[in-house]
C-alpha cells in the first residue's frame, strides 16, 4: 500500500502483486515498498518519501525514482536494473501497475499507474499489479495542476507504504521474521564460540611456553647451585700439606746426627 500525500490530505492507495505470474517484478517492488534491501551507496532502497514525479491526465501517474526523485534515476532490489520478466498481462484497463523503463530490459524502481487502458505498451512495460482499493484517489491525482514537464505543481509524496497481509499470512511471516532472527542470533553464537575457543588455544599455548621457560630457569638454577656445593675434583693436581714444604728441614735433621 502507499499513503499519498497531496495539498495536505493523505488517503491509502492499496495495491495486489501479479506474484504468480512475474514473481521477481512483483518482489521488486514488494521491497521497496518495505524498505527492506541497500542499495550500491549502502542506503535503504525505499519508496517511502519517494514522490510521483509525472503526471498525464487521461494516461498515468509516474513514481518509483527513489534515487534522485526527477524520473532520471532508480534502483532495484536485483542491482541498478533488471531484465523484463515477461509481458503476459496487457495493459488492458486502468489501475495497473507497470514498470517504467527507458528501453528493454531497464526495469529498476520507476513504475505507472494507469488511468485508462493502453494497449500500445503491451510488449514494452511489464505489468505486474492493480489497484484495489483508491481508484478514486488516483483518478482526482491524475487531474492534478502540473507543468510544462508533467510534473505535478503540488508535490504527490509516498508519505508511508508496506505490505498487508491476511491474518494467516501474517502469522506466516511473523514466524518467518522470528526464525530469521533465531538464525542470526545462532550465528552470532558460534561466532562466539569460536572466538571463545580461539582465545582458550592461545592461552594453552602460551602458558606451556610459560612452563618450559620455567622448567629451563629451575634446570639451570639447579645447575648453578650444584657447581658452587660441589666443586670439581681437583685432588691429582693438589700438593698435600708438608710434602715439600719441610723436606729440608728433614733432611738437615739426618746431617746432624
Amino acid at each position: 500500500y502507499f499513503d499519498l500525500s497531496h495539498g495536505g490530505s493523505t488517503a491509502r492507495v492499496v495495491f495486489e502483486l501479479f506474484d504468480d505470474v512475474v514473481p521477481k517484478t512483483a518482489e521488486n517492488f514488494r521491497a521497496l515498498c518495505l524498505g527492506t534491501h541497500q542499495g550500491r551507496d549502502g542506503k535503504v532502497l525505499h519508496y517511502k518519501g519517494s514522490c510521483f514525479h509525472r503526471v498525464i491526465p487521461d494516461f498515468m501517474l509516474q513514481g518509483g525514482d527513489i534515487t534522485k526523485g526527477d524520473g532520471t534515476g532508480g534502483e532495484s532490489i536485483y542491482g541498478y536494473s533488471f531484465k523484463d520478466e515477461n509481458f503476459a498481462i496487457k495493459h488492458t484497463t486502468r489501475g495497473l501497475l507497470s514498470m517504467a523503463n527507458c528501453g528493454s530490459n531497464t526495469n529498476s524502481s520507476q513504475f505507472f499507474i494507469t488511468v485508462k487502458a493502453t494497449p500500445w505498451l503491451d510488449g514494452r512495460h511489464v505489468v505486474f499489479g492493480r489497484v484495489v482499493d483508491g481508484m478514486d484517489t488516483i483518478m482526482a491525482l491524475s487531474r492534478c495542476k502540473t507543468t510544462s514537464g508533467d510534473r505535478p505543481t503540488v508535490s504527490i509524496l509516498v508519505k508511508d507504504c508496506g505490505e498487508m497481509l491476511d491474518e494467516e499470512a501474517q502469522k506466516q511471516r511473523e514466524l518467518e521474521l522470528e526464525r530469521k532472527k533465531q538464525e542470526e542470533i545462532d550465528a552470532g553464537k558460534t561466532e562466539m564460540q569460536k572466538s571463545h575457543e580461539r582465545m582458550k588455544q592461545e592461552r594453552a599455548k602460551v602458558e606451556l611456553e610459560a612452563k618450559n621457560v620455567c622448567e629451563a630457569v629451575s634446570v639451570a638454577v639447579q645447575e648453578g647451585i650444584k657447581r658452587k656445593v660441589v666443586p670439581e675434583n681437583t685432588s691429582n693436581k693438589r700438593t698435600k700439606v708438608g710434602s715439600g714444604m719441610f723436606k729440608g728441614l728433614e733432611d738437615d735433621s739426618e746431617e746432624e746426627d
